[in-house]
């Protein structure tokens, strides 16, 4: 009779259940490294600006370790959307419209993205017919390494105002036009 009692004691019980609580920073570390806006801290301003184009441009760009970027931007006039896309498969991961920066260097926060080291992204800003600028780097042509970022290539395309990666993308190593920009924050 007592072994009954246990037994039936036993299958009412329940187990606890726990939930964790998820952090979207990174899957491969922890991105608590000093934040890094590759082109932004690197280019200074516009070679020239006031350009109309109905374009997306930015930049094709690999991390050398693994991290986060958490905040897209760019140096332009007017509020653009910047979009940020893995190469490799065409996934958008990021999209954010940055407020009018005025021909300054202005960046909005994004859910954070982590991104592997070794891996090729894009980041590009729809210029919209208007406050478009682009910088020379013909003496200093891509690709170039600043902090933890290799910038491959500077690459747009026209009409492409879409979610969808833009797989037509003419590449350019001398202009980087369209002036977009990361802020990375590698694992520490």
């Amino acid at each position: 009779m007592l072994l009954s009692f246990l037994v039936s004691i036993n299958a009412q019980m329940a187990l606890p259940t726990f939930q964790a609580v998820h952090t979207p920073q990174s899957t491969s570390g922890n991105c608590n490294g000093t934040p890094e806006t590759p082109w932004g801290s690197n280019s200074g301003s516009a070679s020239s600006t006031g350009y109309n184009w109905a374009y997306i441009m930015g930049y094709k760009f690999t991390p050398q370790v693994d991290g986060c970027i958490t905040k897209l931007g760019g140096y332009f006039d007017g509020s653009k959307t910047v979009r940020l896309w893995k190469v490799s498969s065409g996934e958008l991961l990021a999209k954010v419209t940055v407020p009018d920066p005025s021909y300054s260097w202005t960046y909005a926060d994004i859910t954070s993205v982590s991104v592997t080291a070794g891996e090729q992204y894009y980041v590009g800003g729809w210029i919209g017919n208007s406050g478009g600028c682009y910088k020379s780097v013909y003496s200093n042509r891509f690709p170039h390494t600043y902090g933890n970022i290799i910038i491959d290539t500077a690459a747009y395309q026209s009409g492409h105002n879409s979610d969808t990666y833009p797989s037509s993308l003419y590449e350019e190593r001398r202009y980087a036009h369209g002036m977009v920009d990361i802020t990375f924050v590698p694992d520490s």
